[in-house]
């Protein structure tokens, strides 16, 4: 039980890599705080973790609020005595349109979830546990997007390659005190947002002929790239995104379709 009385806390927790994350925490002992905007959602992922533990903390809040993501560090500190582990899993699509049709407001929307929601929760938990001498850990959940740019999903693949940079300065200013700042940079993963995709035969193809593995990852290995960042076996790494994406960022051309 490699968590066994530490403390997690999820944005983006109540399904899809955040639930899954929160599950595998949760499975090595970890008492769990759910972040998200998803009250209903928060409510049946709750009913899923008390198959595994008690101590299952239920926070809604909006991860682009800067006022409801402190308030949320805030109660999680008072009701299960301090963070040990955040994972600021919380983020959004963009419009599917060229960049140069973007709206002004869909960019600002897209960077308050994905980038700034990171930037509040991270400077939050970092002067908690700088405050607290815990030799915790910060993931934050990127994207292959960060590397591989997509005309029609400008502000996500920006705001993806924001959290990588994000990641290494927190990381920078974090090292003296023992906190250890990392990103996990999925490839195309099997979650309710991607299930449209899945269900279409051209979309799925295009999407796997960019995937050396020929498959969609799971949200559970995800979590479990996760949870090996925020464990004593990376107790070396900082700074680092770790791409578990299928092979996608190794490939130049494409792959022939999976049989």
């Amino acid at each position: 039980m490699r968590f066994s009385g530490k403390t997690v806390l999820v944005t983006g927790g109540a399904n899809g890599i955040g639930l899954a994350t929160a599950r595998r925490f949760a499975s090595e002992g970890a008492n769990i705080a759910l972040v998200d905007l998803d009250e209903a959602g928060l409510t049946a992922a709750a009913q899923r973790l008390h198959e595994i533990t008690d101590q299952v903390l239920c926070l809604p809040a909006d991860a682009g609020n800067a006022q409801q993501i402190r308030a949320a560090v805030a109660k999680t500190i008072d009701q299960l005595g301090g963070i040990d582990v955040a994972v600021a899993g919380a983020g959004r699509g963009s419009p599917n349109v060229d960049v140069f049709d973007v709206e002004d407001d869909d960019w600002d929307a897209v960077m308050q979830v994905n980038l700034r929601g990171g930037f509040v929760l991270g400077k939050a938990v970092a002067r908690h546990m700088i405050e607290t001498g815990r030799e915790g850990a910060i993931i934050f959940v990127s994207s292959v997007g960060a590397e591989l740019g997509v005309a029609t999903q400008a502000p996500y693949c920006v705001s993806k390659a924001g959290i990588a940079m994000l990641t290494k300065t927190l990381a920078l200013s974090l090292a003296p005190h023992n906190v250890r700042v990392n990103a996990v940079g999925p490839g195309p993963v099997r979650t309710a947002m991607t299930e449209p995709v899945i269900a279409d035969d051209r979309l799925r193809g295009l999407m796997l002929s960019r995937t050396p593995l020929g498959r969609f990852g799971e949200a559970e290995e995800i979590a479990g790239t996760i949870s090996f960042l925020a464990s004593a076996d990376a107790g070396f790494m900082t700074g680092q995104t770790i791409y578990p994406d299928g092979g996608r960022l190794a490939l130049n051309y494409v792959v022939a379709p999976p049989v």
